[in-house]
This record gives C-alpha cells, structure tokens and sequence, in this order.
C-alpha cells in the first residue's frame, strides 16, 4: 500500500494553536522530518506518520495529555479548506456532517469518515488506519473537538451534543473532558463518534450561502473524481472493511457488489496489484484487531464480534494464525507491558 498522506494544510492550520502552547512549530517538524517547503505547496501533502507523530510530540512536550482536544476546540474552518467551508455553507445540519464524510478523504487518507441517521441520533465516525504502529490518540481527540466545533459554529446556541465516544481510554479525569468538550464523554467504546438528537440534522444556519456551496462542490467532486481515478483498488477495499460498509461475514461477493464490479473483476484487479482478496481480508482484521486490543479493555468477546466473528474462539485462532502463535489475550498483556514500561521511562 502507498504511504498514507494527510494535506499540508491541515498542519499549516496546527501553527497558531501550537504556537499558543508555547510550542515551537518549526522544530516539531524538523523532529518528525517535515521540511517548511512541504507545507508551502498550495496543495501539498506529507506524510500522515510525520503528521500523528508531531501530534504525540506535541503533547509529550507541552505535558498536556489532552492538547489535541484543546487545538481541536480553537481550531476553525480554515484547517480543513475548501471542505471546512463547505461545512458551513450547507443548508442543513444533516447535510453539512454528510457532505463533510463524502469529501474528508481529499485530506487525509487511510481514514474512514461516516454519517449514520437512525430515529434517535445522528453521527459523525471517525476511524484512521493503515498505520498500527502508531498512537493516534492526539489526532482522534483532535478531529472530534474539530468536528464538534463546527457544529456549534454552524448552529450557535441551537444545538446539544449527546456524547462523544472514543474507543481508547481516557488520558485525564472524566471530568476534564466533559468541561473542555461541553458534552457527555464516554471512553472503551466500539467508535470515535460526536452523537446528535435525530432532531438537530434539520437545523439551518443564518450564515448559509448556497452560491458558495454550489462552488466549493463543484471543485471537491473534480478533485473526488481524480482521487477515484488514482485510488488503488485494494485501498477502496480496505477503507470498506474498516468502514464496516460490508455485512458480515464478508465474502469477495459482497465486498464486489458494494464496490459495484463482478467478483471475476475484483479478483482479476487485485491481482493486478499484486494482492489477493484472502490477504487483504486478513490484513485488515489483524489491523483492526490489534487497534481495539491496543486502544481499549473492550473484552475479547466484543473485539471479535467488532472485527466480524460470531464467536471468540475462532477469532482466537485466527489472531494467532495472523500474529504468529500470539493469542489475543497475550497480545495485549504485551502491549500494555511496552506501554507501562515507556511511560515510566518519559517520566
């Protein structure tokens, strides 16, 4: 797979609100290996490792372990370009949060973005991959803060959350969260979600200008329209296992028919690319796998029916095959040993 990359502007947006924790942004990016020229390409990209790095980094730093939660909440529309404004110019709540998950993936790759709307709730999830080795703590917290500060920019005093969810456990007290978000906080849940009442999606902000919406989708579908044209299909099939855009248990049948091509194509264009639909299923259920046991203290049971397993003991043995004879349970005594025994090295 390619090296996943994040818009350069998304860290040119990080510079005032680094800068106001007293953070030196041009040696955090010397640190992570990001040169100033990089971030000076209108549409430049960088790599996303440099970018969760410099996000870690910061936190360590500044010894402030909700620091992407407290840049999330001072950051605007100006981080995320055309799609930030985008966002508030739609004309519904529901239809800002929508467009917002269909163009997301112009800035950031390797990163799953849905809104779901039932009878109750509307949400946005958030969910990276593609870099398992790596904590994405900071930059979760950062994009639910973000996330939650538009919505209350498009909406004023119009709107409640009704929680925001993540799936790692929390850095601080509860109650630190709960005041810098404004909103009911729950953590070691199945995803990175900002939860509204079903109600709000109809809610209309006095700033909407649909000239300037018209315009700004215009220009992201040509640029959507590029993507899926140099998006390797293995990466489409990867994001849709991540997604849980494919009912369980997932075939190559299924995954063909949501991705719109006959099984023999699907088969055909992977192999093409080197892969097979076997390798990049098992991939990514030890991908995902490994994020939950790493992230949360969800039981085994949950984890495998998150990754897509009826029962536990086949997903036992199917981790085991993936990670070389390391049952789940081991897996995460181990993970947990390497966490404990770093922190108490930083400190």
């Amino acid at each position: 797979m390619a090296e996943p990359l994040i818009w350069a502007s998304v860290l040119r947006g990080l510079q005032l609100p680094l800068a106001e924790h007293n953070l030196d942004f041009a040696a955090l990016l010397q640190e992570v290996g990001v040169e100033p020229e990089d971030l000076g390409r209108l549409q430049g990209k960088v790599p996303l490792k440099s970018y969760l790095r410099l996000m870690e980094r910061a936190a360590e730093q500044a010894g402030d372990p909700l620091i992407g939660a407290r840049m999330g909440r001072s950051c605007g529309s100006e981080t995320l370009g055309a799609v930030g404004f985008l966002f508030l110019s739609s004309r519904t709540l529901g239809e800002a949060l929508s467009d917002f998950c269909a163009y997301l993936n112009l800035l950031q790759d390797t990163t799953d973005f849905r809104f779901t709307q039932d009878r109750e709730h509307i949400a946005f999830h958030y969910q990276i991959y593609g870099v398992p080795d790596l904590d994405c703590r900071q930059d979760v917290e950062f994009s639910l803060a973000l996330t939650s500060r538009l919505i209350r920019m498009y909406a004023g005093g119009n709107v409640e959350l009704a929680s925001i969810s993540f799936r790692h456990s929390p850095s601080a007290p509860l109650v630190e969260y709960e005041r810098l978000l404004r909103s009911e906080v729950r953590f070691e849940q199945e995803s990175n979600t900002v939860r509204l009442a079903a109600r709000t999606s109809r809610i209309s902000s006095h700033n909407v200008d649909s000239t300037l919406a018209s315009i700004l989708k215009d220009f992201l579908d040509r640029e959507l329209e590029q993507l899926g044209r140099i998006r390797s299909l293995q990466d489409q099939v990867r994001q849709a296992l991540f997604g849980n855009q494919v009912a369980a248990p997932v075939t190559a049948r299924r995954m063909a028919r949501y991705l719109g091509i006959s099984q023999a194509s699907l088969y055909r264009k992977l192999k093409a690319e080197g892969r097979t639909f076997g390798e990049l299923l098992d991939e990514t259920h030890y991908e995902l796998a490994r994020h939950y046991l790493d992230e949360s203290v969800l039981p085994i049971t949950q984890i495998a029916h998150i990754v897509g397993f009826a029962e536990s003991a086949s997903f036992t043995r199917a981790f085991t095959r993936w990670s070389g004879g390391q049952t789940p349970s081991a897996y995460r005594r181990r993970a947990r040993g390497v966490t404990n025994a770093s922190q108490k090295r930083s400190k």
